[in-house]
């Protein structure tokens, strides 16, 4: 019972990371999927999508330890790069567009 509970409280963090990463507040993603990763250590995605916004906020280093983390866990390279690559494809396109 108390796993279960332990998963849902993880997904839930995890799913306001993306909901607040789609709206622009990466703070708050960020709070989010760290506190996701405290449930879940082992939580790959979580620390991918973190990546991706501390990317976004110009903080490399934490960016890159985090995408290390997640390929340690599991995620490979090529999927990361090629996530990571066609949201800044998609940023781009949006910037042209603006």
């Amino acid at each position: 019972m108390m796993q279960e509970l332990d998963q849902e409280l993880v997904n839930k963090y995890y799913t306001r990371g993306l909901e607040h990463s789609r709206k622009g507040e990466l703070e708050l993603a960020i709070e989010n999927y760290t506190r996701a990763i405290k449930l879940k250590p082992d939580y790959a995605e979580a620390y991918y999508n973190r990546a991706g916004a501390y990317l976004r906020l110009g903080e490399r280093g934490k960016a890159k330890s985090d995408i290390v983390t997640a390929r340690d866990l599991g995620m490979s390279d090529i999927i990361a790069l090629d996530e990571i690559l066609r949201d800044h494809d998609r940023a781009w396109k949006t910037l042209g567009n603006i």
